[in-house]
Parts: structure tokens; sequence; C-alpha cells
């Protein structure tokens, strides 16, 4: 991927402003690379520093192919939830591709997944008393 497309990446997450997530002070990015073929690669990327988070996303955007496909979600709040509940906000969901959420299943976002991942694959199924 070109130096100067990195470059226009970074600018656009420093404009957006607000980095770093209120419950932890880390700055935490999902980037999703695709060929433009195949589903895309999401990693998350977590650090203090969005400096020192830019130098590693960057180093990896760079081995990226030139016309790839690239998406870069910013991690503005967390939501930590027991089981039980996290259970019954999905019951409450009409249709499991209605799930507007990521969802980590660690504090680090080792287990991590996006929205688009949830939804797109129909992780969450419906119970047998949802309609």
């Amino acid at each position: 991927m070109q130096k100067s497309v990195i470059q226009k990446l970074k600018q656009a997450l420093i404009d957006n402003g607000n980095l770093e997530s209120h419950e932890n002070d880390m700055v935490v990015l999902a980037v999703s690379i695709s060929d433009r073929r195949h589903r895309a690669s999401v990693k998350f990327y977590r650090d203090k520093a969005f400096n020192t988070l830019w130098t590693t996303v960057a180093n990896d955007l760079n081995t990226a192919p030139k016309n790839s496909w690239v998406r870069i979600d910013l991690v503005q709040a967390v939501q930590k939830l027991r089981r039980s509940i996290f259970e019954t906000k999905l019951a409450k969901v009409p249709k499991m591709n209605y799930w507007r959420y990521g969802v980590s299943f660690d504090a680090d976002f080792k287990h991590a997944l996006l929205e688009m991942e949830i939804n797109g694959q129909n992780f969450f199924k419906p119970g047998k008393l949802q309609v």
C-alpha cells in the first residue's frame, strides 16, 4: 500500500478526534484488509499511545497489496457485561443480523469480532422462543 494512502488514513483518524476508549485509556483499532475477492482479515491493535500504535499498523499496511480494501474501526467505548446480561441483550434483538456492536471475549481484544463479522457469518442464532 502506498505511503501517501497510509498517511491519509492516519490523518483521518486524527481528524476524527477522541482516539482513546474512555473506559481504559487505550487506543484500540480494528484493521480489516481484503484483496477484494476474499473475506477481509481483521486484526485488532491496542496501545496506550496512538503514535506508537500507528507505527505498528502502518508497518502492516505497508505489506498489503496496492489495490486492497482497507477499513479501520476505532473503538471508542467498551461495555463489560456478564454472560447472562449479554445473552439477555441478544434475546431482545429482533433478527440476529441486527446486532449493532462488536464483541470481545477478553479485555485485550485477542478474541474479538466486529459487527460486520458477527452479522455476515450469523454467529448469533435466535433461540427457540425468538420469532
